[in-house]
């Protein structure tokens, strides 16, 4: 069986070659790509729940850490300088389609343009997935003194990030279902200036709230 190589154990140069081996290559400016995929998968994470932070809070966040959970709690918490806890689940809005269709090295480029019903079908079943999931583990968040939980949906959809006050106004004009393991939720799409995850000169990610029923 192949075994991949740590990635503290490859050269910066090897680390940026296999990011760009294993990069899909459409609307994946949040991902973070290395062999070690359970590491990648909480940097990731973390640093999406990060930019959800400065992007709410600015420079006055109230949390002095982010940490990552196991199953079934969500994805990670913030804890604040007092030990107060906040659930954070962490989930993509993404056409899955058009992934699969610019694998294809023979096919042009093609992004999603999204309507207005189309985002808002798109982020139900996103937020429906998750609210089974965050119900189902109901009694293991209330353990664990979670106050409150949190869905973002990250999203770096070409036909979105440049359309902020689109996605706003789609929300605005929609009724959600009730979703009783879900507290608040946003989508977050990166900066437009961004030009990849570490881009230290790009501003904030851009925040859209996603109105949600007050839960039963």
């Amino acid at each position: 069986m192949h075994e991949e190589t740590p990635t503290n154990c490859l050269s910066l140069n090897d680390q940026v070659m296999y990011a760009l081996s294993h990069a899909r290559g459409y609307a994946d400016i949040f991902d973070w790509i290395e062999p070690d995929r359970e590491r990648a998968k909480h940097v990731k994470e973390q640093g999406i729940v990060d930019d959800f932070v400065q992007a709410l809070h600015r420079d006055a966040s109230p949390y002095v850490r982010i940490e990552s959970c196991e199953p079934p709690l969500p994805d990670c918490q913030l804890i604040d300088a007092i030990g107060r806890k906040i659930g954070v689940e962490v989930t993509e809005l993404v056409a899955e389609d058009m992934i699969k269709w610019n694998k294809r090295k023979s096919n042009s480029y093609r992004f999603k343009e999204y309507s207005r019903d189309g985002l808002l079908i798109a982020a139900a079943e996103r937020l429906t997935t998750k609210n089974e999931k965050l119900q189902a583990a109901r009694a293991t968040i209330i353990a664990e003194h979670l106050e409150k939980i949190i869905v973002i949906l990250h999203c770096d959809e070409p036909g979105l990030i440049q359309r902020p006050a689109f996605c706003r106004e789609a929300f605005s004009s929609r009724n959600f279902p009730r979703f009783n393991g879900i507290d608040e939720a946003y989508l977050l799409l990166p900066c437009p200036r961004k030009k990849h995850w570490h881009d230290t000169e790009a501003e904030f990610c851009q925040l859209v709230p996603i109105l949600l029923p007050v839960k039963s």
